[in-house]
């Protein structure tokens, strides 16, 4: 048999208990390169009415406090430095089977206008195990490495 169709598994991610869900603020981020749900990156520059280029996010420090029932983690962050955290209502249009229906095949593509959290002390976000730079573990700390949370050893 051929399997003409790949899957890659990318990152989901969750807006657990988030204050910019309720209070906080929520940017329209333009991405200039691939990047999954979970993503973390900061506010760049203004590029046009309600819209902010992506830039590399500094001074995140946060920590896997616990495990989901799905299998995710819940990451606190703990500082968020100048964090924006990616997760974009993924918009899945393929209906042939279900398995392209999974919310892991989706990523926003380079150029796209992706939604982002501000992130805030004492904020968790839930995030799936591609997410992670590192192997993730309840208790380890995260920081941010190029957009992405890495697990520190």
């Amino acid at each position: 048999m051929v399997d003409f169709i790949k899957f890659t598994k990318h990152a989901c991610a969750g807006s657990s208990k988030l204050k910019a869900t309720t209070a906080g603020h929520i940017y329209n981020i333009l991405i200039e390169q691939d990047l999954d749900n979970g993503s973390v990156v900061a506010k760049g520059d203004y590029v046009k009415p309600e819209v902010y280029k992506a830039k590399d996010s500094t001074g995140f420090a946060g920590k896997i406090v616990d495990v989901a029932a799905n299998g995710n983690f819940y990451v606190e962050v703990e500082d968020p430095g100048d964090a924006v955290l990616l997760l974009q209502v993924p918009m899945i249009y393929e209906e042939y089977t279900t398995a392209m229906q999974h919310e892991s095949n989706f990523y926003n593509a380079n150029g796209d206008i992706v939604r982002g959290y501000e992130l805030y002390k004492g904020d968790i976000f839930e995030l799936s195990k591609e997410g992670f730079e590192g192997t993730p573990e309840k208790g380890k700390s995260v920081t941010i490495n190029s957009k992405k949370v890495k697990v520190e050893d």
